[in-house]
């Protein structure tokens, strides 16, 4: 009899609790808002944010611009709800090292500081915001809340079904485990929807704007080769996100859709060029894009000039890019001082020359290898990406 009571109290618990979490998921959407006011108050105490102003300005500057795209335009959802719901949207920077970015319900974007430090252009951090303005514009937090409250009730079904089975032991350890797997399965794909419908829905908004959605694919690279360099690191932006691999095809696919060309070097200019170095006219840098890749020091007395060896190794990376030479084509040499292309030295480092750029010769030379390797890439996606698009197009359909 006292087990009878206990599981007829469980039942009306079950019930009441339900019914009381359905209300709140189903509310109305100014009760969305509410939920996102209630939970950023609490963040807000909760961590330290970034008291450089010149950052927190840009990210609220291109989020604005980007909201204001997102209350006046409706993107077909597919996960959430496409129904525009006017919020004010508020951009905040939190210090915080771990590379991450997420929105709250009702319009509330938080960005981590050493996401910033990362992102190289506006056409960037535009991607990731578009991203995240994308999960509240769909309302994607208040669908997963539903999604986790129906399955929350089916694992309480199943607690409930072994208690009046009298399932004991073991047997009842493997039953509520089997449902907790259950959970976390239906939950993981519900979130890759959602991740899936923000990266799509993302790239119609960058589409209406002045912001190149190139952006989005050359900071995917950036996040790409963070977690290969350090694959036991905080998942942050990574967690609950399909593969890069995937995630550049299907926004390549979205890119066509919007009729958008891909052309990352207005995002990151992937050639290299030879220009004068900074603060000294007489010696050049090799950059690509905005980063200074090599800075030559003038050796053997001056016959061999500084111009002349940054010359000859922007010529040696465009060429690789011509004849589409991959990874496994650039090499370091044994004694970790030269650089070798298809098996031929394209660069060799003086001691002058890593005295000059601050970094020992093995720090410089695996510097510039990691830059020849972003220009491998960029000449794939630029040309070869549509390919594993096609192969991915059922799939991703």
């Amino acid at each position: 009899m006292k087990c009878d009571k206990a599981i007829f109290r469980l039942i009306i618990c079950i019930v009441v609790l339900h019914s009381t979490c359905l209300h709140a998921a189903d509310a109305p959407l100014n009760e969305e808002v509410k939920v996102g006011q209630d939970y950023a108050a609490q963040l807000d105490r909760q961590v330290t944010f970034l008291q450089d102003t010149t950052v927190s300005e840009r990210v609220n500057r291109i989020g604005q611009a980007l909201a204001k795209i997102a209350n006046d335009v409706e993107i077909n959802a597919n996960y959430g709800s496409s129904n525009i719901v006017h919020f004010d949207y508020t951009f905040k920077v939190i210090d915080d090292n771990d590379v991450n970015a997420f929105s709250l319900p009702g319009g509330y974007i938080y960005v981590n500081s050493g996401l910033m430090d990362i992102v190289e252009s506006d056409d960037e951090l535009a991607g990731v915001l578009a991203h995240e303005i994308a999960h509240s514009c769909h309302h994607h937090g208040m669908q997963l809340v539903r999604k986790q409250l129906s399955i929350n009730k089916i694992v309480a079904l199943v607690t409930l079904v072994g208690l009046l089975a009298n399932v004991k032991g073991q047997d009842l350890h493997n039953l509520l485990y089997g449902a907790q797997l259950l959970k976390t399965a239906k939950m993981s794909g519900h979130t890759m929807q959602a991740e899936k419908d923000a990266d799509r829905t993302a790239i119609a908004y960058l589409a209406r704007s002045k912001y190149n959605p190139a952006g989005m694919l050359s900071f995917m690279k950036k996040l790409d080769d963070l977690n290969d360099a350090n694959p036991s690191a905080s998942p942050g932006i990574y967690k609950d996100h399909p593969s890069p691999y995937r995630r550049v095809a299907a926004i390549t696919k979205a890119m066509k859709e919007e009729g958008i060309q891909i052309d990352l070097s207005e995002t990151r200019q992937c050639c290299a060029k030879t220009v004068p170095a900074e603060g000294d006219d007489s010696l050049y840098s090799v950059v690509i894009g905005k980063k200074v890749v090599f800075v030559a020091a003038e050796i053997d007395n001056g016959e061999l000039s500084s111009k002349s060896r940054c010359d000859a190794l922007t010529s040696a990376i465009n060429s690789m890019i011509d004849r589409g030479l991959t990874d496994k084509d650039i090499a370091i040499g044994p004694d970790w001082s030269t650089i070798n292309l298809d098996g031929a030295q394209i660069l060799k480092i003086e001691s002058a020359d890593a005295i000059m750029m601050g970094q020992s010769e093995s720090a410089l030379v695996r510097q510039i290898q990691d830059a020849l390797r972003y220009a491998v890439w960029a000449e794939w996606l630029h040309n070869r990406c549509p390919v594993v698009q096609n192969s991915l197009n059922e799939e991703l359909d």
